[in-house]
């Protein structure tokens, strides 16, 4: 285990595209998948034990599922999977076209519903290389095939945004009042108002970056209402007030940060799973740890609590 300042490396597992650090308070583990291994992947916080499952096909985002195993977002739209059991039962496809876009990023409400949004997939068939992956700008005008999908417990999906680049998030104060949903790409992270039926409106924009801030990634909430957000290709891990104010910055020993959480039994320990898309020997030579599994010490507030998903 390495450690640096206000990080701590629990796991040098080299993920590839790291996503969804989500905390299971049923078994004490950390979990995360990574997309292009395929693969879901768990940490005991206590014992330091690790377990992965290499998936029939890729998985984007899971979350704790009130009756058993996880909810994911992957390949077939939404599925059950359960990791120990190997499980993996497609629901329903949300996407009409999934040859133009795919689910990326997921995460339940304050209500136990499940949100994911899509990103364009344009680019991803079997010819596809890595460096392609890589070149993510382009035409916004042309690739705004995301959505944002919202799953209740009966198993009804509807759509709750459409035109968006890459999807990521979305995260949810912890009133359940208001939502905020990245769209990496275009740099820009925005702010709804939630009805108590799960609907989104007036939207507006939250936060928007610059090439040299990041992409805007994951993101997680903590009991104060900050919001915890990663950033893709720009080494740091910021905390913005609900007012959008900047609180502080985290240093970190890789570039490549994508989606954090909080976990631990009081959910007072913060966690972040990175990637290495693309890396070689000269990458990894200047970043060992990239797709490392990091804690990022001493968070100044605890994290509002996981809500299993209702189905």
């Amino acid at each position: 285990m390495m450690e640096g300042e206000g990080w701590r490396c629990l796991w040098d597992a080299k993920a590839i595209l790291g996503e969804s650090t989500i905390w299971d308070a049923r078994d004490g583990c950390i979990y995360w998948v990574d997309i292009e291994a395929p693969s879901v992947n768990w940490y005991h916080l206590d014992s330091g034990v690790k377990g992965s499952w290499t998936t029939p096909t890729w998985i984007s985002a899971i979350a704790p599922r009130a009756s058993g195993g996880f909810i994911a977002s992957c390949a077939d739209g939404f599925a059950h999977v359960d990791p120990r059991a190997q499980v993996y039962r497609p629901i329903v496809q949300p996407i009409s076209n999934p040859r133009v876009a795919r689910l990326n990023d997921g995460v339940t409400d304050r209500k136990g519903r499940y949100w994911s949004g899509s990103c364009d997939s344009s680019q991803w068939d079997e010819s596809t290389t890595a460096e392609d992956k890589e070149s993510t700008l382009g035409d916004f005008d042309t690739r705004s095939t995301g959505e944002l999908y919202r799953l209740d417990a009966d198993g009804s999906v509807s759509t709750q945004e459409r035109n968006i680049v890459t999807a990521n998030g979305p995260a949810f104060s912890p009133d359940g009042r208001t939502a905020y949903v990245n769209d990496s790409m275009p740099l820009v992270s925005w702010v709804y108002d939630v009805a108590e039926d799960g609907q989104l409106s007036n939207r507006r924009d939250f936060l928007t970056f610059r090439p040299e801030d990041g992409y805007p990634d994951g993101m997680a909430v903590d009991v104060e209402g900050c919001i915890w957000m990663a950033f893709y290709e720009s080494w740091m891990l910021r905390r913005f007030a609900p007012d959008a104010t900047l609180m502080e910055e985290r240093k970190l020993p890789v570039r490549r940060g994508l989606r954090p959480a909080f976990g631990g039994t009081d959910h007072s320990r913060l966690f972040l799973i990175t990637g290495s898309q693309g890396y070689g020997a000269e990458a990894f030579a200047r970043e060992p740890l990239a797709g490392g599994l990091f804690e990022i010490l001493d968070p100044p507030a605890a994290g509002a609590p996981t809500v299993p998903f209702a189905g």
